[in-house]
């Protein structure tokens, strides 16, 4: 298990607000970039129509760090009421496998 701290974000829009929130999680994301421990933070679009984001970070303690920072409160505010349930947030601890590298998602 590594030390690095891979989230899965995913954030499910009512059809009539997609485009806002998807612009949204769109401007904010580079942002996210630049704060402390941020390894990598990947925005996605499902076929289904859900926005997934994909982070990772340095240490846990650098994603509840973020968890306090302007650019989840700004997302928070932006999504309120135009989602159809909770965002949902798994946080995970990558186990590696393999000896090619790629079993692993996070390098640590």
């Amino acid at each position: 298990m590594t030390s690095i701290c891979t989230v899965v974000a995913i954030f499910t829009p009512k059809p009539e607000h997609y485009k806002e929130v998807f612009e949204l999680l769109y401007r904010i994301t580079p942002l996210v970039h630049d704060e402390p421990g941020c390894e990598f933070y990947a925005m996605n679009e499902e076929v289904d129509g859900r926005i997934i984001q994909i982070e990772a970070w340095s240490t846990k303690q650098h994603w509840l760090d973020h968890i306090g920072q302007q650019t989840v409160i700004d997302i928070l505010a932006g999504v309120e009421g135009k989602l159809t349930k909770d965002i949902e947030v798994f946080e995970m601890y990558n186990v590696p496998t393999g000896t090619s590298g790629k079993g692993s998602l996070a390098q640590g």
